[in-house]
């Protein structure tokens, strides 16, 4: 069963035009249209013109209000303006939504809506299919997971950090709906719970690195497939120079490093004046915790 989506903007002229056109040239069984809050009645040449350079333009895009489309029952609703999700209109029934802003190429010339276009096609696509595909491991914090009830995927993983390792105890800890009751409820006619175990598994087969600011330094939080040994190896390393992933001016701020826990559950404690990004950005490029 083919799936609709609606693109909505402010002047439905430039991106929600492109958003539109590309979704029906690129993703299969995905329906796309566009409408504006405020629609300026015509569609940009530029955003025309890169269309047709893609072969992607059609000859019914216009630039239109929502309700000539009323007849359509949307799965999606993508506002890809900020003034369009602040007017986001309600609807009838909850529908699925989702935002990714785009920077307004009208007014400027050729190449900012060659820009836009590559980066709608880039960010905007790859979500929309994972959220009709159930990619959970594609899926942003925010993006809904529990279409019936509206459930994002930032809260499954806030309930899996704090123990939740089954549907039934996913339903007690959120409002989710892991029933068979999701094939009736949901705009998208199907139950969540597939997705929901999905993310189980994929955080049991995951590390995560949660880093916060402390009144003597940094502390790192190291949960899900970690080793204690793991992370005092990396200690050891950044200790004795045998790693790069820490600049040398990060490792003279640096007074003291203590590591914590047990496997599953590792803490690093560092002391000295340094700064949360810093640290960041060393454990992107640790060899130790991304040898994978």
């Amino acid at each position: 069963m083919s799936k609709n989506v609606l693109i909505l903007c402010t002047g439905n002229s430039c991106r929600s035009i492109i958003a539109e056109a590309l979704i029906n040239k690129k993703l299969e069984k995905i329906n796309a249209y566009s409408s504006g809050v405020k629609p300026s009645g015509k569609v940009n040449p530029n955003a025309k013109k890169i269309l047709e350079a893609n072969e992607a333009w059609r000859d019914e895009y216009h630039s239109k209000t929502l309700d000539t489309l009323e007849h359509i029952e949307f799965d999606l609703v993508v506002t890809v303006c900020d003034h369009a999700k602040e007017t986001c209109p309600i609807f009838s029934k909850p529908i699925p939504k989702i935002h990714i802003g785009f920077e307004d190429p009208d007014g400027k010339g050729y190449e900012a809506f060659e820009a836009t276009y590559e980066e709608i096609q880039e960010t905007l696509l790859p979500r929309i299919k994972a959220i009709f595909n159930g990619e959970v491991e594609n899926l942003l914090d925010e993006d809904t997971i529990c279409y019936c009830i509206g459930v994002t995927k930032g809260e499954i993983n806030h309930a899996i950090v704090n123990g939740a390792n089954s549907l039934q105890s996913i339903k007690e800890q959120t409002k989710a709906c892991t029933g068979n009751s999701c094939k009736t409820s949901n705009p998208q006619k199907r139950c969540c719970s597939k997705e929901i175990n999905r993310l189980i598994k994929l955080k049991e087969k995951t590390m995560d690195k949660n880093v916060f600011k402390t009144n003597d330094g940094v502390k790192i939080n190291f949960t899900g497939v970690v080793q204690k040994q793991q992370i005092i190896k990396m200690v050891e390393n950044c200790a004795t120079g045998q790693c790069e992933c820490m600049s040398d001016e990060t490792k003279k701020k640096i007074s003291n490093m203590q590591v914590e826990g047990k496997d599953g559950n590792v803490e690093l404690k560092l002391t000295g004046d340094v700064a949360k990004e810093e640290i960041e950005k060393a454990l992107a490029k640790s060899k130790v915790l991304n040898k994978d």
